[in-house]
This record gives structure tokens, C-alpha cells and sequence, in this order.
């Protein structure tokens, strides 16, 4: 299990081609309906075929990979020491002092779990964001260019959309996800050496 898997989201908004024509038209005149094509992309997939997005994302896994198994570590002995004082309570191995002290230790194991699994993910959200604001503004600047050269004023982010109950149902022949990736990873090779992002 990885701590850091999440969903690339910003993308979310993007129906960039359609902002820059409502921009244009209107500084020009009343503003007008773009005219134009309508797809969707499935910004999941980024995490593991985005080559830069990936890179980023096993970098910060290794990072925190440490800590994560510190963290399930403690989870595993919580759940070892409660199914000992479950068992031997039952059978009446253990006296009533003993059953107190694995219990009062029992608690404290379960609040360090706490605050360790709470400061780990706080840091790992805080790493994350220093280390996607960059890519994600390179993405957003690559949609817009890539929507504006295919002539497409909405480009809905698939995965949010349909979470959010916002697109009941797609072409899909409006999935442009696989072309965006591979032109993406074109336009911006990782140097040699790098790990490949994993196949669809």
C-alpha cells in the first residue's frame, strides 16, 4: 500500500479553449458560443503514464517509505496485542492486573499510532503539493495548448466528472486521454536512465 496514491485533479476545470474564446470575443464584442469539439481525459491514468508525473510520484513514495512501514508496524502490533488479550481473556490465562497493564499499553501504542499516521500524512500531503505545483501548471499550459490546436472548447476531466455524478455518460470516441498522454510525454522526455512509466 502506498500512502501517497492520489487523484490528479487539476485538471478538473478545464474547459480552457472555451475561457480563452470567451476572452477574446470578448474584448472584440458580445461574447459568443465557441464553436468547437467536446472530450473528455481521464486524468487518473496521469499517476502511472505521465513519465514526469510517475517519476515524481515513486520519488516521494521512496522518501516516505520508511515512515509508512513504521507506521504499519505499529498497526500490525496494535492488532496482535489485541488479539492476545482477546484470547488468553477468554480462556483465563491472564489475571485481571495483567489484562490492566496490556491494555493500558494497548492505548498508549494506539495514540502514537495516531499521531504518527497523522503526521505522516500531513507531511506527505504538504511534499506532494511542493512537489506537483509545478507539473501541474506545465499540464494545464500543455491542455491549453493541445485543446486550442484540436479545436476543443470543453475538455472534462472523466474520473471527477463521473465521482461527482456530473457526466452520466460519454462517447467514447470523445476520450482523448491516451493521445494527450503520449503527445505530453513526447513534447517532454524524461533524460536517460529514468524509469518508464507503466503501460495502459
Amino acid at each position: 500500500m502506498k500512502v501517497l496514491k492520489v487523484t490528479f485533479a487539476t485538471i478538473a476545470l478545464l474547459s480552457l479553449a472555451s475561457l480563452a474564446a470567451a476572452q477574446q470575443t470578448h474584448a472584440a464584442g458580445p461574447p459568443a458560443l465557441p464553436k468547437g469539439k467536446v472530450a473528455v481525459i481521464n486524468t487518473a491514468a496521469f499517476q502511472e503514464q505521465v513519465h514526469e508525473f510517475k517519476a515524481k510520484m515513486d520519488e516521494l513514495n521512496r522518501q516516505f517509505e520508511p515512515r509508512v512501514k513504521d507506521v504499519r508496524g505499529l498497526a500490525d502490533r496494535i492488532a496482535a496485542q489485541e488479539n492476545t488479550i482477546k484470547t488468553q481473556n477468554q480462556g483465563g490465562a491472564l489475571s485481571a492486573a495483567r489484562v490492566a497493564e496490556m491494555t493500558e499499553q494497548l492505548e498508549t501504542m494506539k495514540k502514537e499510532y495516531q499521531r504518527k499516521a497523522e503526521d505522516l500524512e500531513a507531511d506527505a500531503t504538504r511534499a506532494k503539493d511542493r512537489a506537483f505545483e509545478p507539473l501541474s501548471a506545465k499540464l494545464v499550459k500543455f491542455a491549453q495548448d493541445y485543446t486550442a490546436k484540436r479545436g476543443i472548447v470543453h475538455l472534462i476531466d472523466l474520473s471527477n466528472s463521473m465521482q461527482a455524478g456530473l457526466l452520466l455518460w460519454y462517447d467514447p470516441r470523445t476520450d482523448v486521454t491516451q493521445d494527450f498522454i503520449n503527445e505530453y510525454n513526447k513534447a517532454n522526455p524524461m533524460p536517460a536512465g529514468a524509469p518508464a512509466a507503466t503501460k495502459p
